[in-house]
């Protein structure tokens, strides 16, 4: 439908997914956009992202997510599915807003934030008020469940060089909005190789193939 979605790229090159890849801009839909509920915590893009580095991550059982940071750090893309190159299955495409990024003071801190996640509801912090979040990821258990660990290999430039690794623990949460919608958010406690470790707060929507352009 879409042509040819992956293209394999010379040497270590990061493949290109929907044409995006380091150096190439994407522009919403501002339509699409508009017609998130107010209640939602996303803010929207106002102008076309232009992506300064590229994600991988294999999640194993043909489980591959690609990961596109623009140059306006507030935002995230995010598609995942196909085989990692030359699959053309898309399986989601997700727009990511990092609400908050902390960084913890020590191990007490980092080690009670990954107990919390492990919890059914988690409640995330907001001005003048709090948001309840459902666990989405094992939502049929009333247990405290693991979070989901995996590496992603990152690159700044389009010629792949420069790679570094971090290590992510991550729960994905969900709460209704008013259109009947769920509002994601995925905690996602980051550990660089040679870096600090960090914990996001990104809240996210889901999106259509025809809601943007490359």
């Amino acid at each position: 439908m879409f042509g040819s979605l992956f293209k394999r790229s010379k040497d270590n090159q990061p493949p290109e997914i929907l044409g995006l890849t380091i150096g190439r801009g994407i522009t919403f839909d501002p339509i699409a956009l508009r017609m998130l509920p107010e209640d939602s915590l996303l803010e929207r893009p106002e102008s076309t992202l232009m992506i300064t580095a590229q994600g991988h991550c294999d999640l194993g059982e043909q489980s591959h997510m690609h990961r596109f940071y623009p140059d306006d750090d507030r935002f995230l893309i995010q598609f995942q599915g196909g085989d990692g190159h030359q699959n053309e299955r898309i399986d989601e495409i997700m727009l990511w807003y990092f609400y908050d990024v902390k960084y913890p003071s020590g191990d007490g801190e980092w080690n009670s934030l990954k107990q919390a996640i492990r919890q059914t509801t988690f409640t995330l912090e907001g001005e003048g008020q709090d948001y309840r979040f459902e666990r989405a990821w094992f939502d049929t258990s009333n247990a405290p469940e693991d979070p989901m660990t995996y590496w992603e290999e990152v690159c700044d430039d389009r010629s792949g060089a420069g790679k570094r690794r971090i290590f992510q623990t991550a729960m994905l949460f969900a709460r209704p909005l008013k259109d009947g919608k769920d509002e994601m958010l995925l905690i996602n406690m980051e550990e660089p190789e040679n870096a600090e470790r960090s914990i996001a707060f990104m809240i996210g929507f889901p999106i259509e193939r025809h809601n943007f352009s490359v």
